[in-house]
């Protein structure tokens, strides 16, 4: 098996039989749970975490400490956005002045630390050294795991082509990756027309809670929204290409409104089937339907 990082990717020629896919966990201590019994159910699948792992719930430390042991195991962990916001905050180097408290850094620090640290403080933490090596995308022959989403053209994997700007914000190669959404969900954002997946390979990611995918096909198939209490797992998928599956369970949210949103565990196999997928309302799995 040969493994390189390129461009903050993590490439693999090998393929392996199934994968665990968990994203968007954002200190939710129950959905370790959730991903303890995939592993269990599927001893000899790779697991793959799809970032945002902090800013949210009040269990950031615990989560961190865990996928750092699930890395010293072989995990992929990849990063999100917030994890993005947290290392940019420590180096000095926010897109916007003050975003990731905005975003919910500030109780993160205090979950971590037990108080705000200054960023030196942070850079000299075990933490931010973990985040800081950890890619942002894993691709293999038939899937690509990343927060967002990449364009999802024949060009994807080319940094030179992505120099969007919008409001101040360049959608350079990394940004895209943690932060698109409607860029990467839409050929047509003003009339919501979802876009063909021309990378040849099943898309998996999580940043938005999938209740909140809407949009239509352009052969006339609609996708509606959900209520937020039902972020389940969707899949966006044209005849004849490969998918692109939304993963994002919602624990972002307000535990006390939304106290049930601990994520989606997703099980795959080598070419981006879903086998099984665990949440909150199936702790020992279940068959995917997409809604």
């Amino acid at each position: 098996m040969t493994q390189n990082i390129i461009n903050r990717t993590l490439l693999s020629d090998r393929t392996r039989e199934n994968y665990i896919f968990i994203s968007d966990i954002h200190g939710n201590l129950e959905t370790l749970g959730l991903i303890e019994q995939a592993k269990k159910d599927f001893p000899a699948a790779q697991l793959v975490t799809g970032g945002d792992y902090i800013d949210g719930r009040k269990n950031v430390k615990e989560v961190l400490d865990y996928l750092i042991e699930q890395k010293s195991q072989g995990a992929i962990v990849l990063l999100g956005n917030h994890e993005q916001m947290m290392l940019n905050f420590a180096d000095n180097c926010e897109h916007q002045d003050g975003i990731w408290f905005y975003n919910g850094g500030n109780k993160t620090l205090l979950n971590l630390f037990d108080r705000i640290v200054s960023r030196g403080e942070l850079r000299d933490s075990r933490y931010y050294r973990f985040l800081k090596s950890c890619p942002i995308m894993y691709e293999t022959p038939h899937l690509i795991f990343v927060h967002a989403g990449v364009r999802p053209d024949k060009e994807y994997n080319d940094p030179a082509t992505y120099n969007e700007v919008s409001y101040g914000l360049k959608f350079d190669y990394d940004f895209f990756r943690v932060w698109a959404r409607d860029r990467y969900w839409y050929s047509n954002m003003e009339d919501e027309i979802f876009a063909h997946n021309q990378t040849g390979k099943t898309i998996v990611t999580g940043h938005t809670p999938t209740a909140g995918l809407e949009g239509k096909f352009d052969d006339g198939r609609k996708l509606g929204h959900l209520s937020w209490d039902h972020c389940v797992v969707r899949m966006m998928q044209y005849p004849g290409e490969s998918a692109r599956i939304f993963t994002d369970g919602g624990s972002h949210s307000d535990p006390m409104i939304y106290p049930h949103n601990d994520g989606n565990v997703v099980v795959l196999n080598n070419v981006g089937k879903i086998i099984r997928v665990y949440n909150w309302d199936n702790p020992n799995g279940t068959e995917f339907i997409n809604e």
